[in-house]
């Protein structure tokens, strides 16, 4: 197998101003494409530091990744690092350059001398297409060795990375497979499924347990292996039942969304603690308003009361965060927004505001349907993120079981 380096570039990122996601989708990416990610560095814009550790990187890699440095200005040195380290001129592309130049004058009424360095070009490279942003990227072969330049922003770096996944391709390709579970401990899933799991030792197998997305278990294996590794997920997904709530790049919104798509179905939300998590990570998906009606933040007792139309005296006698507040929440958002289903969340995410009877982690839900309304209680650990977006998980997970029960019931399943 192939060793390949992910570099980092930027100040930003060294100074922890900003995360560096790059790094994770390209190593994962890099693995199924049959290559040993054996260092991420992040880099900061200095020359001397950059042409170091590039140079030592093709000392021990045979592929090389940077992101980020190649902006417009004195501090993006990318460029100009790897053509010292290789000994080649960097070319201005006099086409890049004139549509950078349009493009500025386009969008600003300027154009600056200094956006035509995102024009120079290594010596002997292939320009990459950069279809959202300015500076495209660069790939180029050296002594056997491969170097790909990629733009810093996410936005730009994948879809420049995307177009030629083809050209980094590997003899080693690996298939994977990855298996995403709800309501299962880790060691539990792995104790009572170890027999299945572990059946070929050529087969790689990893778990993840997060909050924030359940319990996945991942499948490695050469391409030569995909039947048996397919054979797997499946006797697993059939052993594990609605515990399983996604396969693969699917997310617990995609189910949702697809469930309700595919059966002409809508939802609404009605959010307390969770401040409208369950509304931002739906509205990521494209064309989600075919079945997604609307949502509610009724933080406060007021809001419940004048906006969900929650009883004051319900929330006097049982409090906010109780299941007969939630289905309040649920039933009245359903109404508001006339849709078929509607999942509501109150809780106490802490760190403060629990009781002995009801202490922080303490989070209500409800799914409300034509057919009525389930209410459901779940004692949460962790700090105030962990329990908000374990809560999202959570409802999303409510809502794809409550439909698929709808749909079972009449008799009319897709998906």
């Amino acid at each position: 197998m192939k060793n390949a380096i992910i570099y980092s570039i930027g100040n930003e990122l060294v100074e922890g101003l900003i995360v560096d996601t790059n790094s994770k989708f390209l190593s994962v990416h890099l693995k199924s494409l049959g290559y040993n990610v054996i260092r991420i560095e992040t880099l900061p814009d200095v020359l001397d530091i950059i042409v170091r550790r590039i140079s030592e990187g093709l000392s021990e890699a045979d592929l090389l990744i940077t992101t980020g440095g190649l902006g417009p200005t004195e501090d993006d040195l990318t460029r100009e690092a790897i053509s010292k380290v290789l000994n080649k001129s960097l070319v201005l592309n006099e086409e890049i350059a004139n549509e950078l130049i349009e493009r500025a004058l386009k969008y600003y009424n300027k154009a600056p001398e200094s956006v035509k360095k995102q024009a120079l070009v290594l010596e002997g490279a292939i320009v990459l297409d950069n279809p959202v942003g300015t500076a495209p990227g660069q790939l180029i072969k050296h002594n056997g060795k491969t170097i790909v330049i990629l733009p810093g922003p996410p936005v730009e770096m994948i879809p420049v990375f995307e177009s030629i996944k083809g050209e980094l391709k590997t003899d080693d390709e690996l298939y994977t497979r990855r298996i995403k579970t709800i309501g299962v401990p880790e060691a539990v899933l792995m104790d009572e499924h170890k027999d299945l799991l572990y059946s070929n030792p050529q087969i790689t197998i990893a778990t993840m347990a997060s909050y924030e997305r359940g319990v996945e278990v991942r499948l490695t294996g050469s391409v030569v292996l995909k039947e048996e590794i397919d054979g797997i997920v499946e006797q697993l997904t059939n052993l594990l039942g609605e515990s399983v709530y996604a396969l693969d790049d699917d997310s617990i919104e995609d189910v949702v969304y697809k469930l309700l798509k595919e059966n002409n179905l809508t939802i609404s939300f009605a959010e307390s603690c969770t401040g409208g998590l369950l509304s931002a990570r739906f509205v990521d998906i494209p064309g989600v308003s075919s079945v997604y009606k609307g949502g509610v933040v009724a933080y406060s007792n007021e809001s419940k009361a004048n906006i969900l139309r929650v009883p004051k005296d319900i929330i006097e006698k049982h409090g906010a965060v109780s299941e007969e507040c939630v289905s309040y929440m649920a039933k009245n958002a359903r109404e508001i927004f006339d849709s078929e289903f509607s999942v509501s969340i109150s809780g106490i995410a802490g760190p403060t505001g629990g009781t002995p009877q009801k202490p922080v982690g303490t989070v209500c839900f409800a799914f409300a349907s034509k057919k009525g309304v389930k209410a459901f209680t779940y004692n949460l650990r962790g700090d105030r993120e962990m329990i908000r977006k374990r809560s999202a998980l959570i409802g999303f997970d409510i809502a794809r079981r409550g439909i698929r029960e709808w749909l079972r019931l009449e008799g009319n399943i897709k998906g």
